[in-house]
């Protein structure tokens, strides 16, 4: 669903993916609908999400609006019977995240949010590294992602939407989800965060989380309790590398850190001494050779694989970025929003915070 660029980048992934075929898109213009499809080599082409909704060939449904659009779209889809993925965010708030999961869980339908990193197989390697204790126990994660907006025309481009626009919604996804990867099954402890704003939105965001494994009441005496830092920015092209730092060793994804092709493992052998072991994850080869719209872009068969053999195997969820990890993130994003712009679309019930800060 939707004609945009993201959707074009998905859709040439999922040509060199074995198994994958896209078989229909949808978009409300009729006529931009036919012209990416004839461009794409794509059979059908419909002017109304509910008519490719209707067609029995499609077996599961992507979701590449805009991120305004993502929580209605994909409750469309879920509604219609529809395995769904959904391009990240799934949607701007926890609550809407929580009630889109409940859908799919009440009516036993697959639903995925798109957080494409966690597919990729270096990504895979670095949880099996953590896992396996050899880099001791995870101490602190750092990381940074920005890319620069001033060419991006205001107020029409996506990024200053006052809805779905700013640097948190669009990419500091990437580096809250690191606290997953590096703390697995851990709870939001804390969250400290501040920004400046452009055009209303936030442009630069600097954000510390505090995560734990124990009683969060007491002094970390047992290792259960760890940090994630990072920056996200619209004022500069970071060099977007992320450093792992464990008690005995540390992993650096090199950049592009959300399409890691290569990591280093650190092992220590004394103060200010290694040993670097250097481990490369190519990308797959790239049959269109034309240039993609987002750098990376390949990389989505690695999640349109693992949708692939989820759906094959009759699961509901994939394994690599779950329904629970979706919501934990979304009420990540949702307290970074509070306390560097003041306003997030749907107030916890409760009217508490979710965390210190």
């Amino acid at each position: 669903l939707s004609a945009g660029k993201i959707s074009a980048d998905f859709v040439k992934a999922m040509s060199i993916t074995e198994g994958a075929e896209c078989v229909a898109i949808a978009a409300r213009n009729g006529e931009k609908a036919a012209e990416f499809a004839k461009e794409y080599g794509i059979p059908k082409s419909y002017d109304s999400y509910s008519k490719l909704l209707e067609d029995p060939d499609v077996d599961v449904v992507y979701v590449g609006s805009i991120a305004d659009q993502h929580a209605q779209m994909t409750k469309m889809c879920l509604e219609a019977g529809k395995p769904t993925v959904c391009e990240k965010p799934l949607t701007l708030t926890a609550v809407d995240t929580a009630e889109l999961v409940q859908i799919a869980r009440d009516n036993d339908i697959f639903l995925c949010e798109g957080l494409w990193t966690r597919f990729f197989p270096a990504m895979k390697k670095v949880s099996e590294i953590i896992a396996s204790g050899e880099i001791g126990t995870i101490v602190n994660v750092q990381g940074d992602f920005g890319w620069c907006n001033n060419d991006c025309p205001y107020p029409e481009d996506r990024i200053w939407n006052p809805l779905s626009g700013g640097m948190t919604y669009d990419i500091a996804v990437y580096m809250a989800h690191l606290g997953q990867v590096a703390y697995p099954n851990a709870a939001v402890e804390r969250i400290q965060a501040m920004g400046t704003k452009k055009n209303g939105i936030d442009q630069t965001v600097l954000c510390n989380m505090m995560f734990s494994n124990g009683n969060q009441k007491v002094d970390d005496q047992t290792g259960q309790k760890g940090m994630l830092q990072f920056y996200v920015t619209g004022a500069a092209n970071t060099e977007e590398r992320v450093t792992i730092q464990g008690s005995s060793g540390r992993i650096v994804l090199d950049a592009p850190a959300h399409v890691p092709s290569s990591i280093r493992v650190f092992k220590d052998a004394g103060r200010g001494k290694s040993i670097e072991t250097v481990l490369d994850f190519s990308l797959p080869d790239d049959a269109w050779g034309a240039p993609w719209n987002y750098p990376g872009s390949i990389g989505f068969s690695y999640e349109i694989e693992e949708v692939c053999k989820a759906l094959r195997r009759g699961e509901k969820q994939c394994s690599q970025f779950t329904w629970d990890h979706s919501i934990q993130v979304a009420t990540m994003i949702d307290e970074i929003i509070r306390q560097t712009r003041g306003d997030i679309l749907a107030e916890d019930a409760s009217g508490e915070e979710k965390f210190s800060s």
